[in-house]
């Protein structure tokens, strides 16, 4: 019997353009296709939202809030659905959810999908001068955690703290990419960023515009800057050296305008789907240490790894100017995620879990 599933969520991952709702989507599809799924989106459904989840082709039972979306109708909308219907499992999607926790009837396992860690986050923000809206310390984090019975994490290095505190209810669940190789244009040299406008995004786009750009302008013939998603449409737009695609909806257009993908990010926190999406594509890479997050004993083999503005900007002109190099490393980068980032190594563990917790007799009350 497959495993009953409720997902809960305020993020409207129909509605495509960060990199966070790609993740969201991608691990629906995953349990629409193994689970019994409903969905519980704590907002408004529309009939386009309807739609578009439709078009996407979600399987599940899909459920909106009624009324005015609040503290109460949230709650409300939860408890009526569990009293409904039984499940064996209840996903929770990011820790901001928290408090709908004890909502949960006794029997349902509770499972946290943190996307990162909350106070490393914060620790990130610091480091870099950028204002923290958190005061969730470590310690604190680890005690909400420890009240679920599994937690996904999207990359090792979140995963091995956590695993390392709380034992075996930390499960790595990366993001899958699984795509065809994109042709290599030997004589084009575009370089591109794909990015919603997250500030960390806006953030490392400044440092790049104004330290590495200039190191790299004038010198590479045929050199251009290509952005695409939401960050092209708020990034300083009197910044006239950039060419700017906006929202594409097929992101295959976006990862086939480019050559060399970059991430310039220099603060943040868990899996940086843009990274990992542009090595699925075969693209080389050009990172920070913060873009490459979680995916680190990668650099130098499946992408470039560079935090200071020479060294970042000598990265992509090496890898413009000789298609080889290019062509290797954009190898390297596939063999790279199809090992550590397909739908079988991102989402095995958790379904394994998801079947086992189905055979377990549930409590009476």
């Amino acid at each position: 019997m497959k495993p009953r599933v409720l997902l809960l969520t305020r993020i409207p991952f129909w509605r495509m353009g960060a990199g966070e709702r790609t993740r969201v989507l991608a691990l629906v599809w995953v349990l629409g296709a193994h689970c019994q799924l409903s969905l519980l989106y704590l907002g408004a459904l529309h009939a386009d939202e309807l739609s578009l989840l439709r078009r996407l082709r979600v399987q599940a039972a899909v459920y909106g809030v009624q009324g005015p979306v609040n503290e109460a109708s949230e709650r409300e909308a939860l408890v009526r659905l569990c009293a409904a219907q039984d499940f064996d499992a209840c996903i929770f999607q990011r820790l901001a959810l928290h408090g709908l926790r004890e909502f949960l009837p006794a029997g349902v396992a509770a499972v946290l999908d943190t996307h990162d860690l909350e106070s490393r986050a914060a620790e990130s923000r610091r480091s870099q001068s950028v204002a923290v809206h958190t005061t969730l310390s470590f310690e604190r984090e680890m005690a909400l955690l420890s009240r679920y019975e599994r937690v996904l994490l999207i990359q090792a290095e979140d995963h091995g703290l956590v695993q390392a505190r709380l034992g075996e209810i930390a499960l790595l669940a990366p993001h899958p990419v699984q795509f065809a190789a994109l042709p290599l244009q030997a004589e084009r040299r575009h370089l591109g960023l794909v990015g919603s406008d997250w500030a960390a995004n806006l953030h490392g786009l400044d440092w790049f515009a104004d330290r590495v750009w200039p190191l790299l302008e004038g010198q590479v013939e045929g050199l251009q800057m290509h952005l695409y998603g939401w960050l092209s449409e708020r990034w300083r737009p009197e910044f006239k050296a950039f060419q700017r695609h906006g929202f594409v909806a097929d992101f295959k257009q976006a990862w086939a305008g480019m050559d060399v993908a970059i991430n310039p990010v220099r603060w943040g926190a868990g899996l940086k789907i843009k990274s990992v999406e542009a090595m699925g594509h075969g693209l080389p890479l050009v990172s920070t240490a913060e873009g490459a997050r979680g995916i680190l004993d990668g650099a130098g083999t499946a992408f470039l790894l560079a935090d200071e503005p020479q060294a970042f900007a000598e990265a992509c002109r090496t890898l413009l100017l000789q298609p080889q190099q290019r062509a290797a490393l954009g190898e390297a980068a596939r063999r790279y995620t199809s090992t550590h980032f397909s739908a079988q190594a991102c989402f095995g563990p958790l379904l394994r879990w998801l079947y086992e917790r189905a055979q377990q007799p549930k409590p009476q009350p």
